[in-house]
């Protein structure tokens, strides 16, 4: 066995037993290569099906191709696929394209503050209703208590 195999074989049964020990298990998927492999290693690991939630953080400043990509996969894969945001924040326009915040402090609204706060389900997240074919805010979000990140 050569060492990429080796590798994934490692990686799939650590997925598994991720998923075996942990209650409310999500992994991260920012739409990017690491995290889109770490999508293609899951699907490995179930046969095909992943049976856990991906979330991911929009900023609202990916390219609209990216979000158009990553809902297809939803649909097609039936994902179960759950977005967070800071709402508060892109309603006040602090970030830094607005020009009313540093580079870092645009990043640790749209992203930092959001993920801790969607993962917590202290604030709304969406998931993607496969029958509707869209986002609808989740009910009763529960907070994660374990994350996969890529």
């Amino acid at each position: 066995m050569d060492t990429l195999s080796k590798l994934e074989a490692q990686g799939v049964h650590i997925l598994r037993e991720a998923y075996k020990e942990f209650k409310n298990l999500v992994m991260l998927w920012s739409i990017g290569k690491d995290s889109t492999v770490l999508l293609w290693l899951a699907r490995k690991a179930f046969f095909g099906h992943v049976p856990l939630p991906l979330l991911h953080i929009d900023t609202h400043y990916k390219i609209p191709e990216m979000i158009a990509y990553r809902d297809k996969l939803a649909a097609e894969w039936h994902l179960s696929l759950v977005y967070g945001e800071n709402a508060k924040a892109l309603a006040a326009k602090q970030t830094y394209p607005d020009g009313k915040v540093d580079r870092l402090t645009c990043c640790k609204l749209l992203k930092s503050e959001a993920l801790k706060h969607t993962l917590s389900g202290e604030w709304p997240r969406y998931v993607f209703d496969h029958k509707l074919g869209k986002y609808v805010r989740e009910k009763n979000p529960q907070p994660y208590t374990a994350v996969i990140v890529g």
